[in-house]
Protein backbone atom coordinates (compact mmCIF):
# COMPACT_ATOMS: atom_id res chain seq x y z
CA UNK A 1 0.00 0.00 0.00
CA UNK A 2 1.32 3.29 -0.90
CA UNK A 3 2.25 5.56 1.85
CA UNK A 4 -0.02 8.48 0.54
CA UNK A 5 -2.92 5.97 0.68
CA UNK A 6 -2.30 5.10 4.26
CA UNK A 7 -2.32 8.90 4.95
CA UNK A 8 -5.45 9.35 3.45
CA UNK A 9 -7.53 5.77 5.05
CA UNK A 10 -6.33 7.26 8.24
CA UNK A 11 -7.18 10.85 8.62
CA UNK A 12 -9.71 12.10 5.90
CA UNK A 13 -13.52 11.32 5.85
CA UNK A 14 -14.80 8.48 3.05
CA UNK A 15 -16.18 10.92 0.74
CA UNK A 16 -13.88 13.09 0.86
CA UNK A 17 -10.74 10.36 0.30
CA UNK A 18 -12.70 8.68 -2.35
CA UNK A 19 -13.26 11.87 -4.25
CA UNK A 20 -9.35 12.63 -3.78
CA UNK A 21 -8.45 9.33 -4.89
CA UNK A 22 -10.25 9.61 -7.77
CA UNK A 23 -8.59 12.75 -8.66
CA UNK A 24 -5.16 11.14 -8.19
CA UNK A 25 -6.25 8.73 -10.54
CA UNK A 26 -6.27 11.42 -13.55
CA UNK A 27 -3.26 12.55 -15.03
CA UNK A 28 -4.43 16.44 -14.89
CA UNK A 29 -4.39 15.55 -10.83
CA UNK A 30 -1.36 12.90 -10.62
CA UNK A 31 1.69 15.49 -9.88
CA UNK A 32 -0.62 16.89 -7.22
CA UNK A 33 0.20 15.88 -3.34
CA UNK A 34 -2.72 14.69 -1.09
CA UNK A 35 -3.51 18.45 0.93
CA UNK A 36 -3.22 20.33 -2.74
CA UNK A 37 -5.97 17.79 -3.93
CA UNK A 38 -7.99 18.39 -0.83
CA UNK A 39 -7.69 22.14 -1.65
CA UNK A 40 -8.49 21.41 -4.78
CA UNK A 41 -11.68 19.46 -4.02
CA UNK A 42 -12.76 22.39 -2.21
CA UNK A 43 -13.46 23.79 -5.65
CA UNK A 44 -15.65 20.96 -7.60
CA UNK A 45 -18.93 20.33 -7.42
CA UNK A 46 -20.47 16.99 -8.55
CA UNK A 47 -23.56 16.85 -10.58
CA UNK A 48 -25.53 13.85 -11.81
CA UNK A 49 -26.89 14.42 -15.66
CA UNK A 50 -29.66 11.92 -16.58
CA UNK A 51 -29.35 9.95 -20.09
CA UNK A 52 -29.69 12.05 -22.96
CA UNK A 53 -29.66 15.31 -21.36
CA UNK A 54 -27.27 18.05 -22.61
CA UNK A 55 -24.31 19.03 -20.15
CA UNK A 56 -23.30 21.87 -22.86
CA UNK A 57 -24.17 23.07 -26.61
CA UNK A 58 -21.54 23.73 -29.36
CA UNK A 59 -21.55 27.84 -29.24
CA UNK A 60 -22.15 28.22 -25.44
CA UNK A 61 -19.41 30.25 -23.54
CA UNK A 62 -16.95 27.79 -22.09
CA UNK A 63 -17.54 27.84 -18.33
CA UNK A 64 -16.44 24.90 -16.86
CA UNK A 65 -14.51 21.98 -17.15
CA UNK A 66 -15.48 18.35 -16.72
CA UNK A 67 -14.66 15.47 -15.65
CA UNK A 68 -16.26 12.15 -15.82
CA UNK A 69 -16.13 10.24 -12.51
CA UNK A 70 -18.68 7.73 -14.06
CA UNK A 71 -21.02 6.80 -17.22
CA UNK A 72 -20.03 7.74 -20.61
CA UNK A 73 -20.48 11.06 -22.72
CA UNK A 74 -20.71 11.59 -26.37
CA UNK A 75 -19.01 14.50 -27.36
CA UNK A 76 -20.51 15.92 -30.90
CA UNK A 77 -19.40 18.90 -33.05
CA UNK A 78 -21.40 17.81 -36.17
CA UNK A 79 -19.01 16.08 -38.01
CA UNK A 80 -17.31 13.93 -35.49
CA UNK A 81 -18.80 11.69 -32.35
CA UNK A 82 -16.29 10.93 -29.92
CA UNK A 83 -17.59 8.80 -26.56
CA UNK A 84 -15.48 9.16 -23.55
CA UNK A 85 -15.84 6.94 -20.10
CA UNK A 86 -14.36 7.13 -16.41
CA UNK A 87 -11.48 9.61 -15.78
CA UNK A 88 -11.77 11.00 -18.79
CA UNK A 89 -11.76 15.08 -18.67
CA UNK A 90 -13.37 17.38 -21.20
CA UNK A 91 -14.26 21.21 -21.90
CA UNK A 92 -10.39 21.81 -20.91
CA UNK A 93 -9.03 23.30 -24.32
CA UNK A 94 -11.75 26.30 -24.44
CA UNK A 95 -11.99 27.19 -20.14
CA UNK A 96 -8.80 29.63 -19.85
CA UNK A 97 -9.77 31.50 -23.08
CA UNK A 98 -11.14 34.59 -22.70
CA UNK A 99 -14.84 34.83 -24.19
CA UNK A 100 -14.24 31.09 -25.87
CA UNK A 101 -17.42 29.09 -26.54
CA UNK A 102 -17.31 25.49 -26.78
CA UNK A 103 -17.08 23.87 -30.57
CA UNK A 104 -19.26 20.52 -29.37
CA UNK A 105 -21.82 19.24 -27.64
CA UNK A 106 -21.83 17.50 -24.98
CA UNK A 107 -24.76 14.65 -23.77
CA UNK A 108 -24.83 11.91 -21.27
CA UNK A 109 -25.32 8.79 -23.02
CA UNK A 110 -26.05 7.12 -19.90
CA UNK A 111 -26.84 8.22 -16.39
CA UNK A 112 -23.38 10.10 -15.47
CA UNK A 113 -21.98 11.96 -12.51
CA UNK A 114 -19.82 14.40 -13.45
CA UNK A 115 -17.13 16.40 -11.88
CA UNK A 116 -17.47 20.33 -12.85
CA UNK A 117 -14.85 23.04 -12.03
CA UNK A 118 -15.95 26.45 -13.30
CA UNK A 119 -14.00 28.74 -14.57
CA UNK A 120 -14.20 32.02 -12.21
CA UNK A 121 -13.08 29.89 -9.51
CA UNK A 122 -10.22 27.56 -11.37
CA UNK A 123 -8.47 31.05 -11.96
CA UNK A 124 -8.77 32.67 -8.70
CA UNK A 125 -7.64 29.61 -6.93
CA UNK A 126 -4.36 29.21 -9.17
CA UNK A 127 -4.14 32.60 -8.41
CA UNK A 128 -3.61 32.00 -5.00
CA UNK A 129 -1.77 28.32 -5.26
CA UNK A 130 0.34 28.71 -8.37
CA UNK A 131 2.41 25.64 -7.18
CA UNK A 132 -0.32 23.89 -8.02
CA UNK A 133 -1.45 25.93 -11.03
CA UNK A 134 1.76 25.32 -12.35
CA UNK A 135 1.58 21.80 -12.09
CA UNK A 136 -2.32 21.42 -13.89
CA UNK A 137 -1.00 23.90 -16.43
CA UNK A 138 1.41 21.11 -17.38
CA UNK A 139 -0.65 18.65 -17.51
CA UNK A 140 -3.33 20.97 -19.53
CA UNK A 141 -0.53 21.61 -21.94
CA UNK A 142 0.63 17.89 -21.94
CA UNK A 143 -2.82 16.56 -22.83
CA UNK A 144 -3.78 19.31 -25.56
CA UNK A 145 -0.01 18.80 -27.76
CA UNK A 146 -1.12 15.18 -27.64
CA UNK A 147 -4.72 16.38 -29.27
CA UNK A 148 -2.76 18.56 -31.84
CA UNK A 149 -0.59 15.57 -32.38
CA UNK A 150 -3.55 12.79 -32.76
CA UNK A 151 -5.57 16.12 -35.40
CA UNK A 152 -2.21 15.71 -37.85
Amino acid sequence: MKFSNLILRIFVNTDLQKDILFLKSIDFFGELSISQLKKIRTHIYKKTYIKKEVIYKKGQQARFLCIVKAGKIELDDGKNKTIIGKRDWFGNKYIFIDNEVYTNTATALEDSEILLMYRDEIEDFLEKEKGIGFNMYKEILKTLHAMAQNER
